[in-house]
This record gives C-alpha cells, sequence and structure tokens, in this order.
C-alpha cells in the first residue's frame, strides 16, 4: 500500500531516507514542469529541482504534516525559480550594460550588433521609468538590494517598493516586446544562460 503525504512526511521528519527517496520520486516530474515553464532552461530547472529537494532535506524536521507536502515544494519550487531568474537577470543587465557602455565597440560581428541594439533598447525603456520607480528597479536590479534594504534607503514602505519594481518589470517586460520583439530577447536571454 502507498503511503500517503503525510506518512511520509511524518517519516522524514524522522531521517528516514527511503521516505525522503520516495517523495522524490513522486513529485520529480511535476516539480520540474514547474521549473521548465518560468526557467525555459533544462540546466536551470534541474539545478532549481536539486535546491529544492536540499532545502526539503535541510529543514525536515521543521515539515508540518497537516500542511499539503505537494503546495509546500510547488512554494519552494517558484520562489526558488523566481531567485534563480533574478540571479540571471542581474547577470544580463550587467552584461548589457557593459556592452553598451563599452568605449571601443567591435561591430564586426552580427552579434554584437544585436546585443548592443538590444541593449539600447531596454536602457531606452528604463529612461522613461519615473525617477523613483528607475531607483527602485535598479537598487533591486543591479545592487541586489533586498525590499526592506530598498526601503530602508529610500525611507519608503516594502509595499510601495514592491508596487515599483513590479510595475517597472512590467514596463520594461512591455517596452522590449514592443521595440524589440521577444522572441530576439528570449534568444538573446538564453545565449547568456548557455
Amino acid at each position: 500500500m502507498e503511503l500517503t503525504d503525510m506518512e511520509l512526511t511524518l517519516r522524514l521528519r524522522q531521517d528516514d531516507e527511503v521516505a525522503f527517496e520516495t517523495l522524490f520520486r513522486r513529485y520529480y516530474h511535476y516539480l520540474y514542469s514547474i521549473a521548465i515553464q518560468y526557467v525555459k532552461n533544462p540546466d536551470l530547472a534541474e539545478d532549481a529541482l536539486q535546491e529544492v529537494y536540499l532545502k526539503l532535506w535541510t529543514h525536515r524536521a521543521q515539515l508540518d504534516e497537516s500542511q499539503s507536502l505537494r503546495n509546500y515544494l510547488a512554494t519552494a519550487m517558484r520562489h526558488q525559480v523566481l531567485n534563480v531568474i533574478r540571479d540571471e537577470k542581474r547577470a544580463i543587465l550587467r552584461h548589457l550594460d557593459h556592452q553598451t557602455t563599452q568605449a571601443k565597440v567591435d561591430t564586426t560581428t552580427e552579434e554584437t550588433l544585436t546585443l548592443n541594439e538590444y541593449g539600447s533598447v531596454f536602457l531606452d525603456g528604463l529612461r522613461q521609468l519615473p525617477a523613483q520607480r528607475k531607483l527602485v528597479f535598479m537598487l533591486r536590479s543591479e545592487q541586489g538590494l533586498s525590499n526592506e534594504e530598498v526601503a530602508s534607503k529610500l525611507h519608503i514602505s516594502i509595499n510601495t517598493v514592491k508596487v515599483h519594481y513590479y510595475q517597472a518589470c512590467q514596463f520594461l517586460r512591455n517596452y522590449l516586446r514592443q521595440h524589440a520583439g521577444i522572441e530576439a530577447i528570449l534568444l538573446l536571454v538564453a545565449s547568456f544562460w548557455n
């Protein structure tokens, strides 16, 4: 008879490795499908999956068997892929910034021309943001500050930071889609991940 998630959680809390392996197999494909939906890259999806299962094992003593393990793992996966996206976005922004501010640009390759074109489009969009929204976006994206750190630095509420950051991301995503073509942007992003 197959054990329920509740039974497996109780066993996992008692350091039962077989329970962990069972849960791993039970939710592997479900969690992978969540990860790949967000990151679009099999290697990044696998990395995110491993991180979630590592955290499950590390924090097994704090698990609540009355909570849905499936929901707990799905939430953990969403948080993990958002972290991956945030980290990759920072790397992409740094790379774009470096390419667009580089004094001597090699314009002999199509790839460099494309990168500069999209970097310029991104910077144009960034310039169109209201001053405080742009500042919030830059502090979060380029400097890697948390919502709390940005709120403290700018003397605004955490919710205001969240709203500004969300609206900045939405605007920039739409701006890139309108002015650069999202398919090309996705190809550009994918090239940084490989």
